[in-house]
């Protein structure tokens, strides 16, 4: 394991990373920052093994697989993310051939998106990518921090139980 430093990292012209010194209350804006870090490198390794998809996008191509035509409400749901980023999702899929819509036959309010052809043939090679990326991801949580992994999903679980925003309030009515 790498030892942790006490003081904050160093930026490209030898200062202190400034965000780093601004404290916990900046944790979104590392966490972007990883995100970001993690996501190109993904986008990278996707060109590299021709995989057409953008890595944000893999997530709803998995989802498709698994349950079959679904609406938009229906992915974000599952994805919990907005309706409108999985909008956005899926007209970056249709762009690549790999998804499509079509009405729903039971309620012609609704559009069903599914993988196509091309979505269903680039599944395996998208799944060994993955799980190169997996393989990577385990290591360098194993390297610095074990534990974490499991620790970001129980964050997660008490903020959808509580809010930030209600927690937020509450450190401030303490003051």
């Amino acid at each position: 394991m790498i030892a942790r430093n006490s003081a904050p990292a160093t930026s490209e012209n030898g200062m202190p990373d400034f965000v780093e010194t601004l404290g916990p209350a900046f944790l979104a804006h590392l966490l972007r920052r990883l995100s970001d870090e993690l996501v190109e490198a993904d986008r990278q390794w996707h060109a590299e093994a021709g995989i057409r998809n953008p890595p944000r996008t893999s997530s709803t191509l998995l989802a498709l697989d698994a349950k079959g035509p679904m609406s938009v409400t229906a992915l974000a749901a599952m994805l919990r993310q907005s309706h409108q980023l999985v909008m956005q999702w899926i007209r970056t899929l249709q762009a690549e051939g790999l998804v499509e819509s079509r009405r729903d036959p039971s309620d012609a309010r609704r559009t069903l998106i599914s993988l196509t052809r091309a979505g269903r043939e680039q599944l395996p090679a998208l799944r060994h990518t993955i799980a190169a990326v997996e393989h990577a991801t385990r290591a360098l949580i194993d390297e610095i921090a074990p534990g974490i992994y499991d620790d970001l999903w129980n964050i997660e679980r008490e903020l959808r139980r509580e809010p930030f925003v209600q927690r937020i309030r509450n450190a401030g009515s303490t003051r």
